[in-house]
């Protein structure tokens, strides 16, 4: 059975994010930022994991910026785009991207919610059914906010009520799996809601399924969830503790202002070393100065797609990051987030609710031994990259010097011992 090679994935992004206007300001609303990076990104994270190779942004207002922000590829992924210059709802949106870029089937997200869910069961789901369309199905102890969805014993949606109706229940989590045919009712340039003016008739003919499954779900559209967007991607853990790591010489081959998804290398024992912290039970941060952006040399898209490239190589070896936090001002913009100063590694603590004393900075340069000791962190120094070159410089600010992130997690390990009930520290 294939997998998704011959789906076409279509995010809703025309969202203007008018609930969301002091976080976005004039931006898109899928250019929210969590976890340090747009939002936009976790989606196409989830659509390259799942496999897809080909994906339709169906932008609106200030589609611009968005197709500025993402480019036209990302970790392998062809970005298309559907521009609409008039409102059209959902439906008339899907619809225009459909025409615009057709696909036999199509896997549709709306831009403003995350799921967890299992991409692949879903699409099984769909393949073993003669159905037109077919909804991603979350449980919501109180359905009133989201609508209510629900379904027979073979899986046919029988109820597509939008919104209202309070109580336990099952509701759509923002992912449709379709046929071309399930939004040919509607005209060419029609505004319509695929919530109110297609699913409900699909229902009511028999050819709208349902997948229900124990997935988290979560909407962003307001403040109050989309603060709680970075802890519902890498799950409640306040007080947790973390490693934050530099990017260039520390995890990955020092290159001059690199830009070029191509140059993006693994250290050695860099790969082994994140996984043992995460093992360990210590949350990945990246935190990188990046002035290549803020000096002219290239824009944040290319930032992004360094840093796609990254992911997909820690991917590959087990290894996930909680978030990677970027500052891309040049040395004299005054800001408040290029290291050795405390901006990005204190917005990282309040996103994922770390213990900064309790946790670890860990880089090549004097800037990151500096911002560990700044925040009371525990600082490494390792000798990869610019480092050895530092050894005489701050080697004796830094708590610890090492030669590699396999090390360093070594040396984590038995810090944390130490620190546990029993341990030397405690005792």
């Amino acid at each position: 059975m294939p997998g998704f090679s011959d789906v076409t994935a279509y995010i809703l992004a025309g969202g203007f994010g008018t609930r969301l206007r002091q976080v976005v300001e004039d931006r898109p609303k899928a250019l929210a930022e969590i976890l340090g990076r747009p939002y936009i990104f976790h989606l196409l994270d989830t659509l390259a994991r799942a496999g897809l190779k080909r994906v339709v942004l169906c932008t609106g207002h200030m589609a611009g910026q968005l197709e500025q922000a993402v480019g036209p590829t990302y970790r392998g992924m062809d970005i298309l785009y559907s521009r609409e210059d008039e409102p059209l709802g959902t439906g008339g949106a899907l619809r225009l991207g459909l025409e615009r870029h057709p696909a036999h089937l199509a896997l549709v997200m709306n831009g403003d919610s995350l799921t967890d869910a299992n991409l692949g069961g879903f699409l099984s789901f769909f393949r073993r059914r003669d159905a037109q369309a077919a909804l991603l199905l979350v449980p919501m102890p109180d359905t009133a906010r989201y609508g209510r969805v629900e379904r027979d014993a073979e899986g046919r949606v029988t109820l597509f009520a939008e919104k209202g109706q309070g109580g336990p229940g099952l509701i759509s989590a923002g992912i449709y799996l379709l046929r071309a045919e399930a939004v040919a009712s509607l005209s060419p340039g029609q505004a319509a809601s695929i919530e109110q003016d297609v699913f409900p008739a699909l229902a009511a003919s028999g050819v709208l399924a349902g997948f229900a499954t124990q997935a988290r779900f979560l909407d962003i559209g307001t403040p109050e969830s989309y603060a709680a967007a970075g802890r519902f991607l890498t799950g409640e853990q306040a007080g947790a503790r973390a490693v934050f790591l530099d990017r260039d010489g520390t995890v990955i081959a020092e290159r001059h202002y690199l830009s070029d998804p191509a140059g993006v290398e693994l250290l050695p024992g860099a790969a082994a070393g994140l996984r043992r912290m995460r093992q360990l039970g210590l949350r990945l941060v990246l935190v990188s100065n990046q002035s290549g952006v803020g000096r002219g040399y290239f824009d944040q898209t290319a930032v992004e797609r360094v840093h796609g490239r990254l992911l997909e190589l820690l991917e590959a070896q087990g290894v996930t990051l909680d978030g990677i936090y970027v500052c891309p001002h040049a040395p004299d913009d005054a800001c408040a987030c290029r290291k050795p100063l405390p901006g990005l590694i204190q917005r990282g603590s309040r996103d994922l609710g770390i213990d900064l004393a309790r946790s670890f900075v860990i880089g090549d340069k004097p800037c990151d031994v500096d911002l560990g000791l700044v925040v009371n962190a525990t600082t490494f120094l390792v000798t990869t990259g610019h480092g050895a070159g530092f050894v005489a410089q701050c080697g004796n600010r830094a708590h610890h010097v090492v030669g590699s992130l396999e090390e360093a997690a070594r040396l984590m390990e038995t810090i944390l011992l130490a620190q546990s009930p029993g341990g030397v520290e405690s005792a």
